[in-house]
């Protein structure tokens, strides 16, 4: 009965994490959903995350709007500080959090693939600088380009498969289990880590797959401490016929009816 002020507010309340069709992007397409992914984890089990992450990405814009706007080298310089701050903190809090979260993914990376599941994280920045001196030496490229170089803006994870990056593994079912695995293998580090429990929503697990892992997949989501709600085109389809009875439910026309 109580007004929600941010969706911040509300995903504390119900941590939500989906396995679609999509769910590949994790491996095949750029950091930024890697980044999502990592946050998501870290704000879960970190409070104080969700704060320092805001400064940092506050500093960011102010600083990329100043150096797109042409601004003398002190305007832009004044953002430093809190930029710097922010970031080494951001930066610190998901590398905790990756110590973490490493065991849980190999070992439901093993479960679905056969071989571990590991995770690496660039923070953004070259390993063997601190942030304000990577942030020195971008200085000209970042005046000549208009926007920040270096930061946790620009961090990355690797995930590899057996030792081989996870991205050259091409069977689009094989990305879909190596980012289940990550997905799985997060929901399991937060709730050992004191989250709230969650939602997992899984959208026609039998896509792409067959039926041997279509079964570990299930077999491993059965397993989870997390609410489960399954979606698929029919009631016949094989992703809803491998799971225990539930309540099941059908759309037709925008209209939900419980079926059982």
């Amino acid at each position: 009965g109580e007004r929600i002020g941010s969706l911040a507010e509300l995903a504390s309340i119900l941590p939500v994490q989906a396995i679609d069709p999509e769910v590949h992007r994790l491996v095949e397409e750029g950091p930024q959903e890697r980044r999502r992914y990592l946050d998501w984890g870290v704000f879960h089990v970190e409070p104080n995350f969700v704060d320092h992450w805001r400064r940092y990405q506050k500093a960011l814009r102010q600083r990329n709007a100043a150096l797109k706007a042409g601004q003398a080298p002190s305007l832009v310089k004044a953002w430093n500080p809190e930029l710097i701050e922010a970031g080494q903190r951001v930066a610190a809090f998901r590398e905790t959090y990756l110590d973490r979260l490493r065991p849980h993914v190999a070992a439901v990376g093993t479960r679905l693939l056969g071989v571990p599941v590991d995770l690496g994280l660039h923070r953004g920045w070259a390993a063997d600088q601190s942030l304000e001196e990577a942030v020195e030496a971008a200085w000209g490229r970042d005046m000549e380009r208009g926007v920040t170089h270096v930061g946790p803006h620009r961090a990355d994870l690797t995930i590899r498969v057996g030792g081989e990056i996870a991205r050259d593994r091409v069977s689009r079912g094989q990305q879909k289990l190596t980012a289940s695995a990550l997905l799985l293998g997060q929901l399991r580090c937060d709730a050992e880590q004191g989250s709230e429990i969650a939602g997992l929503l899984v959208d026609d697990p039998a896509a792409e797959l067959d039926s041997g892992n279509l079964e570990r997949l299930l077999t491993e989501v059965l397993d989870l401490p997390a609410q489960l709600f399954v979606t698929a085109l029919d009631a016949h389809n094989p992703s809803i016929q491998g799971l225990p009875k539930g309540h099941m439910f059908h759309v037709e026309h925008g209209v939900l009816t419980r079926l059982i």
